[in-house]
């Protein structure tokens, strides 16, 4: 297995499924602009060569580390951030090919939840106000049949019909983000990006907007990509995994397979942190690794795997070049020279970690 043996922009997760979403070497680059004059003296690659699919009516996670470019991510794949390069396909539509006028028209088919409800939502404006204008943007029906389009989206997200006439304001937390919910289903989207939407809620309450979701998803048939730093959380609700580093996707596949045997040390290093509450979940986990130093700089990645400068296999391969994916299991995909057979003949250094 000398070379990567999945190629990153084909990166198919079921060849045979139809997919609502295809990302093919996705980038996104912000200038770094200094002086007086603004001059461009670098740029930040917050997203850097993005490829995988997600499959109709699944969910697909996204985890890693603040700063590793999720939430870029997200956004540049609805095009709320122009992309650097490559191409984003929502359902069967190539997202660079519409007008600027036709991708407003197309919104319609893909939403965002954002992570905080509060500033997510106009303190001025009613519930229903909230909730129906998304319909009204796009032409949706009458008036009449917007709000009451509203009332059952309202009752579907476990609000109260008088909550219509209320202020944002005077919601808590977790009924604002029902409403941030219900306003981005309101146009029967196909893909819905969901980042981190209960980072900022209760623990009490994120279970229930966990549940939520899964119910809408199986009501309205949505695709998601679920953005998280909790990899409990992701583990219970999503069909596949993507951990993302310093702008890349470094492991790829089914969820489970991914939690009982991560392939790339830093999954492995993330999965260890995971917080347990008995000695059955703590024995599945990997063996403590601590990481050491920050991510670095994204304006000055270090050479080869960008991985490397906190990787604890790191050997001499790792500075020349950069790994691609290497095929690990089904659907399975890691991106480390460990799984090299003429550079690590004897593979990566552990085991499977548990066989949930």
């Amino acid at each position: 297995m000398s070379q990567p043996t999945a190629s990153e922009k084909t990166l198919e997760l079921e060849p045979q499924a139809e997919s609502t979403v295809r990302a093919i070497d996705v980038k996104k680059h912000f200038p770094v602009k200094e002086g007086l004059l603004g001059g461009k003296t670098g740029e930040v690659r917050a997203v850097d060569g993005v490829s995988f699919s997600i499959p109709k009516g699944e969910t697909f996670g996204l985890v890693g580390e603040s700063g590793s470019g999720k939430t870029t991510l997200g956004k540049t794949l609805l095009h709320l951030h122009e992309p650097t390069g490559g191409t984003v396909e929502v359902a069967g539509q190539r997202l660079d090919e519409l007008s600027k006028r036709q991708l407003r028209e197309f919104r319609q088919h893909m939403q965002i939840v954002f992570q905080d409800p509060t500033s997510s939502l106009n303190p001025r404006k009613r519930v229903h106000q909230i909730i129906t204008e998304p319909m009204r943007i796009h032409d949706i029906g009458t008036e009449d049949e917007r709000l009451e389009r509203a009332e059952e989206l309202l009752e579907i997200v476990g609000l109260p019909e008088e909550y219509l006439y209320r202020s944002p304001t005077a919601l808590s937390g977790g009924q604002k983000q029902r409403v941030g919910i219900a306003r981005a289903v309101a146009v029967n989207p196909d893909f819905v990006v969901l980042d981190e939407p209960t980072s900022a809620l209760d623990v009490s309450v994120q279970a229930r907007i966990v549940n939520l979701f899964e119910d809408l998803q199986e009501r309205f048939d949505l695709t998601y990509l679920f953005i998280t730093h909790d990899l409990s959380l992701v583990k219970n609700i999503a069909d596949w995994i993507g951990v993302m580093y310093l702008g890349r996707l470094v492991e790829v596949g089914p969820t489970q397979q991914v939690f009982r045997d991560p392939q790339h040390p830093y999954t492995r290093a993330l999965l260890s942190a995971i917080p347990t509450i008995n000695e059955a979940d703590e024995r599945f986990k990997p063996e403590k690794i601590v990481l050491e130093g920050e991510v670095p700089d994204p304006r000055e990645k270090p050479s080869g795997c960008a991985f490397r400068s906190r990787c604890p296999h790191e050997f001499p391969a790792c500075a020349e070049s950069e790994p691609g994916f290497y095929d690990v299991g089904p659907s399975h995909y890691s991106r480390c020279f460990l799984h090299d057979d003429e550079l690590e003949p004897d593979g990566p250094p552990w085991e499977p970690t548990s066989t949930i």
